[in-house]
């Protein structure tokens, strides 16, 4: 399903942006974090622009088991709609920070990241074989409780020639206690 495949991408976006925050090992609480992220629209230049509204629309068309299959899979990765973005829910252990390993995995198989330290923070660029994407992120701490970021996410559009998406966002401590969001697995 292409809703579901877009899902995937967005998230691992998020995920990267989310996690890749500091160049050194990161002096960030630990504790519950959200992370915002907006999608602009086509207005701004953006081949995706308006794409989350489109994955409502059709998400407001399927039958209550088809949403709450999508909406599973995204509270499981404690990730929601909202507004023109992602809201993504991450709890980060002191030994995700020890291990500058935020999300209790080095990325993902296919992928190959390059992190290079800025004054401010750091830029990051990942590129993945499978989904095939690019992404390309400008990380900046503003303290040890909030970052913020943009990014450009390069993947195949309709007919395989490559579309780009641009995206914003913030990172904000919210507590030490992560409530019900699980912590980051170690050493995957």
């Amino acid at each position: 399903m292409r809703t579901t495949r877009a899902a995937h991408i967005i998230l691992a976006l998020a995920s990267l942006c989310a996690g890749q925050a500091f160049a050194q090992p990161p002096t960030i609480k630990p504790g519950l974090w959200q992370i915002d992220m907006a999608l602009p629209d086509k207005a701004a230049g953006n081949p995706l622009g308006g794409y989350l509204e489109l994955m409502k629309s059709q998400m407001a068309l399927m039958t209550p088991e088809q949403r709450a299959q999508i909406d599973k899979m995204m509270a499981a990765s404690g990730t929601e709609l909202n507004g023109d973005g992602l809201r993504t829910r991450q709890c980060i252990t002191r030994q995700n920070i020890n291990d500058f390993d935020l999300f209790g995995k080095k990325g993902a198989d296919s992928c190959t990241k390059k992190m290079t330290p800025t004054a401010d923070g750091m830029n990051v660029s990942m590129t993945c074989a499978q989904p095939r994407m690019k992404v390309d992120a400008v990380l900046k701490a503003e303290s040890e409780t909030s970052y913020r970021f943009e990014s450009v996410t390069t993947l195949p559009g309709p007919g395989g020639a490559d579309i780009s998406q641009k995206a914003s966002g913030t990172g904000k401590w919210l507590g030490s206690d992560c409530g019900t969001t699980a912590a980051a697995a170690v050493g995957r």
